[in-house]
Protein backbone atom coordinates (compact mmCIF):
# COMPACT_ATOMS: atom_id res chain seq x y z
CA UNK A 1 0.00 0.00 0.00
CA UNK A 2 1.19 3.51 -0.78
CA UNK A 3 0.82 6.55 1.46
CA UNK A 4 1.48 10.06 0.16
CA UNK A 5 2.86 12.77 2.43
CA UNK A 6 3.02 16.41 1.33
CA UNK A 7 5.72 18.88 2.35
CA UNK A 8 4.00 21.88 3.89
CA UNK A 9 5.24 24.42 6.45
CA UNK A 10 8.70 22.80 6.62
CA UNK A 11 7.40 19.34 7.52
CA UNK A 12 5.67 16.37 5.97
CA UNK A 13 2.00 15.80 6.73
CA UNK A 14 -0.56 13.21 5.70
CA UNK A 15 -2.35 13.85 2.44
CA UNK A 16 -5.93 12.80 1.83
CA UNK A 17 -6.48 12.56 -1.90
CA UNK A 18 -4.41 14.63 -4.32
CA UNK A 19 -1.40 16.50 -2.82
CA UNK A 20 -1.71 20.29 -2.83
CA UNK A 21 2.04 20.96 -2.63
CA UNK A 22 4.67 20.21 -5.30
CA UNK A 23 7.10 18.31 -3.02
CA UNK A 24 5.75 14.91 -1.96
CA UNK A 25 7.03 11.81 -0.21
CA UNK A 26 5.44 8.50 -1.17
CA UNK A 27 5.78 5.64 1.31
CA UNK A 28 5.64 2.40 -0.71
CA UNK A 29 5.19 -0.41 1.79
CA UNK A 30 5.29 -3.20 -0.79
CA UNK A 31 8.76 -2.19 -2.07
CA UNK A 32 9.96 -0.79 1.30
CA UNK A 33 10.88 2.56 -0.29
CA UNK A 34 10.42 6.25 0.42
CA UNK A 35 10.13 8.15 -2.87
CA UNK A 36 10.80 11.88 -2.56
CA UNK A 37 9.51 13.80 -5.61
CA UNK A 38 10.95 17.29 -6.09
CA UNK A 39 9.86 19.38 -9.11
CA UNK A 40 12.28 21.50 -11.12
CA UNK A 41 10.88 24.79 -9.80
CA UNK A 42 11.67 24.08 -6.13
CA UNK A 43 14.35 26.20 -4.48
CA UNK A 44 17.58 24.67 -3.22
CA UNK A 45 16.71 25.54 0.39
CA UNK A 46 13.28 23.91 0.10
CA UNK A 47 14.81 20.83 -1.52
CA UNK A 48 17.47 20.39 1.15
CA UNK A 49 14.99 20.89 4.00
CA UNK A 50 12.58 18.33 2.50
CA UNK A 51 15.47 15.91 1.99
CA UNK A 52 16.55 16.29 5.64
CA UNK A 53 13.00 15.63 6.82
CA UNK A 54 12.73 12.58 4.53
CA UNK A 55 16.00 11.20 5.95
CA UNK A 56 14.52 11.62 9.43
CA UNK A 57 11.47 9.59 8.38
CA UNK A 58 13.87 7.00 6.95
CA UNK A 59 15.42 6.62 10.45
CA UNK A 60 12.40 6.83 12.80
CA UNK A 61 9.34 6.56 10.54
CA UNK A 62 6.25 8.75 10.22
CA UNK A 63 3.40 8.58 12.73
CA UNK A 64 0.05 8.39 10.90
CA UNK A 65 -3.36 8.99 12.40
CA UNK A 66 -4.76 5.59 11.48
CA UNK A 67 -1.98 3.09 10.76
CA UNK A 68 0.72 3.91 13.29
CA UNK A 69 4.37 4.42 12.34
CA UNK A 70 5.30 3.85 8.68
CA UNK A 71 8.51 4.13 6.66
CA UNK A 72 11.07 3.24 9.30
CA UNK A 73 14.13 1.57 7.79
CA UNK A 74 12.92 2.04 4.21
CA UNK A 75 15.27 3.05 1.39
CA UNK A 76 15.07 6.74 0.33
CA UNK A 77 14.87 7.41 -3.42
CA UNK A 78 15.02 11.03 -4.64
CA UNK A 79 13.31 11.83 -7.94
CA UNK A 80 13.73 15.16 -9.67
CA UNK A 81 16.45 17.75 -9.82
CA UNK A 82 14.78 20.70 -8.15
CA UNK A 83 16.96 23.09 -6.22
CA UNK A 84 20.16 22.74 -8.22
CA UNK A 85 22.83 25.40 -8.11
CA UNK A 86 22.48 28.24 -10.61
CA UNK A 87 24.99 28.21 -13.49
CA UNK A 88 26.76 31.33 -12.20
CA UNK A 89 27.67 29.45 -8.99
CA UNK A 90 28.95 26.30 -10.67
CA UNK A 91 32.14 27.92 -11.97
CA UNK A 92 34.83 29.73 -10.04
CA UNK A 93 35.13 33.45 -10.83
CA UNK A 94 38.92 33.06 -10.76
CA UNK A 95 41.03 31.33 -13.34
CA UNK A 96 43.03 28.36 -12.21
CA UNK A 97 46.69 28.51 -13.19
Amino acid sequence: MKHTLEYRDSQFSECSGTPTTPITLTVDESMKKLILAIPGGASMIERRAAERNARGIEKVGFQTNSKGRIGRGYELVIEGHGGGLPDRLRHSPREVY
